[in-house]
């Protein structure tokens, strides 16, 4: 219930051609562990997009980037190295930090791989991708292929998830291949316990919509057991296990535990879901608080593995 992957692909053959006329305005140069702190805050300014993100610090930046300095690795082969990729800062003439880029060092097949592209919030995208391209074809014919039956580079595979503005940008044109995310598997051991964790961003929704300061209780039947949630004056008063009885009235909504969990990591909203499976339902009170408590909300969870 997480996106896995993702990619577009541009082919290096409808790259646009500098014109020639003037220096290029960006350059690329290897980032040094002066640059954490700038891909720290790159890091941050684009995980408020994603619901879900792994947790950071310039530390793990340092040490992406020292691995590169270290006499083991600096003395080998590109292609005998364990790491995946080099960080590359986008800079202007006067050394401006403008992003970063995160290119393969090898080639896993035909394309080369770029693995990460952030760039700050005053930065056009539209003004940085031509160049860009052009810049990063030269990596991808450089670098070596891991297997004598690669195919020849033809191809940037930009695996930057279901949306990037790198995409917005490039549109059909430049990059009409795509391939959508796989998925991952996600397990939450005590349902409850997770929502009373999250309640402070329950409780902002909440605020946020038309109901704020509800007072009321909503009740989800994951047919076997099942979630209460009451709230007083906007408050998550209380999380509790709930049971359907014997005899009366059927909770006001429905959803099989683990299809709950879609919903609640923003995977696919509540009208998605009941369109699909005939077993998630809900009354009308019950789906506007669903819809305002769990939201349709992306979520890109880069690897922070760098081998």
């Amino acid at each position: 219930v997480l996106d896995l992957g993702g990619q577009r692909l541009v082919d290096v053959a409808a790259i646009p051609p500098s014109t020639g006329e003037e220096a290029e305005p960006y350059r690329l140069r290897p980032a040094t562990v002066d640059d954490a702190p700038d891909l720290q805050a790159l890091y941050e300014q684009d995980r408020s997009k994603s619901l879900v993100w792994h947790e950071s610090e310039e530390g793990y930046w340092r040490t992406v980037i020292d691995y590169w300095d270290d006499p083991l690795v600096r003395d080998k082969p590109v292609a005998e190295v364990g790491l995946i990729g080099r960080i590359y800062m986008i800079v202007d003439a006067d050394s401006a930090v403008y992003g970063m880029v995160w290119p393969a060092s090898k080639r896993f097949g035909g394309p080369l791989y770029i693995f990460g592209l952030r760039l700050f919030r005053h930065v056009s995208w539209q003004a940085v991708m031509p160049w860009l391209l052009r810049a990063l074809r030269p990596f991808g014919e450089n670098a070596p292929a891991l297997s004598p039956d690669a195919k020849p580079f033809r191809e940037l595979s930009l695996r930057l998830g279901r949306d990037h503005p790198a995409y917005t940008v490039l549109g059909d044109t430049l990059a009409p291949r795509r391939e959508a995310p796989y998925a991952w598997y996600l397990r939450v051991s005590d349902i409850h316990g997770f929502l009373r964790h999250i309640a402070p961003v329950l409780e902002q929704r909440l605020a946020d919509s038309v109901l704020p300061g509800h007072s009321g209780e909503l009740i989800v039947d994951f047919y076997g057991d099942g979630l209460k949630m009451r709230f007083e004056r906007g408050k998550l008063a209380e999380v509790a296990p709930w049971r359907a009885p014997a005899y009366g009235d059927e909770a006001p909504s429905g959803c099989p535990r683990l299809i709950f969990l879609q919903l609640l990591f923003g995977y696919h909203s509540l009208a998605e879901l009941r369109a699909t499976f005939p077993d998630v339902y809900a009354e009308q009170e019950a789906a506007l608080l669903l819809d305002i408590l769990f939201p349709k909300s992306p979520s890109t969870v880069y690897s922070m593995s760098f081998t």
